[in-house]
């Protein structure tokens, strides 16, 4: 069993060293954070997107349970603007890797400066805009305030509960051109850039089908000319919604993504393999004694790799499709 252990301990230490310096952020209105539902889908989601930098907004707790629930999810540094009874709240969370300094919390938005080595510091606001049409005028003007005269690369990211466009409504019923003119205007003052998206056009819905259903792009991502010309390769995805009314909205901002990313993240020890009754005479099987430990580990995980696929299973390349499926649903 010892040797068990150590595989264990070499491979996860080496895999998490090689995942935490990605700068991707994942924000999400999660409407609650205390079930264990919810937690569960936060740390499959924490796996297959591993970003640096994460937002909750309306977590819906505060004090000792949201110190409690703010330390299990694998990140070193946090900010937290509590939530109003069972309202609002906003939680960012960021690796070790990432230099990020608050700038100033405020009721609807947290406002962040980022470093990370190599690369010219930028700007990041993650916003809760108030359901309430006078608190959210609030908000165009305190961010005015915030970043007025500002030349620094700038991404603003969140659920602004409101829309541009009836393109962004699921009908007609649902847009008030002049409820959304404020927010137009705050874009065009401050030369925003809508980042588009892949995905569902809808981040938030409610009521299943017919005149039940609602549904709005009222989470977004945003950023100047400065930040889009640091990032040109940047792009958004609106992931799957699950335990949700809003859809989880990903800013791949790293150039590290694609397969490079899935290269570098091929092997990793699953405790799960344990239970698994032909494990540990595979291991015995594979494991020499007289060989060295570098050689023994390679070894290792080129037949641990291969049997996890044809034997085991990949649990996580199953619940991806999963999370496909249901986002191609959605679409």
């Amino acid at each position: 069993m010892g040797v068990l252990y150590k595989l264990y301990f070499y491979f996860g230490v080496r895999f998490f060293s090689c995942m935490i310096s990605l700068m991707d952020c994942i924000i999400w209105n999660c409407q609650g954070a205390a079930s264990k539902e919810f937690n569960r889908t936060l740390k499959d989601m924490l796996k297959f997107y591993k970003p640096g930098i994460l937002g909750l907004l309306e977590p819906k707790v505060s004090g000792a349970q949201a110190d409690s629930l703010c330390n299990q999810w694998g990140f070193e540094n946090w900010v937290r603007v509590e939530a109003f009874g069972f309202s609002g709240g906003i939680w960012v969370f960021w690796k070790e890797t990432l230099q990020i300094s608050v700038i100033k919390t405020h009721p609807q938005f947290i406002h962040l400066r980022v470093q990370s080595n190599g690369i010219n510091s930028w700007l990041l606001t993650v916003v809760y805009g108030s359901p309430n049409f006078n608190l959210r005028k609030l908000l165009w003007m305190d961010l005015n305030s915030e970043i007025k005269d500002n030349l620094d690369p700038w991404m603003v990211v969140g659920d602004f509960n409101s829309v541009v466009s009836l393109e962004e409504v699921s009908s007609q019923a649902q847009f008030n051109f002049n409820r959304c003119k404020g927010f137009r205007d705050w874009i065009f003052d401050n030369g925003l850039i809508d980042m588009g998206f892949v995905g569902s056009i809808l981040t938030w819905s409610r009521g299943s089908h017919g005149q039940l259903f609602k549904g709005a792009r009222l989470d977004r991502a945003m950023c100047n000319g400065a930040w889009r010309e640091l990032f040109d390769e940047a792009s958004l995805l609106h992931l799957p919604k699950n335990r949700s009314d809003h859809a989880p909205i990903l800013v791949r901002i790293d150039s590290m993504n694609g397969s490079h990313k899935d290269s570098i993240s091929s092997f990793r020890f699953q405790a799960a393999w344990l239970t698994h009754p032909e494990f540990h005479n595979l291991i015995q099987d594979n494991w020499d004694s007289g060989d060295t430990i570098t050689n023994n580990n390679t070894r290792i995980a080129s037949v641990l790799s291969a049997w996890n696929s044809n034997t085991f299973g990949n649990i996580f390349r199953r619940k991806r499709r999963l999370w496909a499926r249901l986002g191609g649903v959605q679409e």
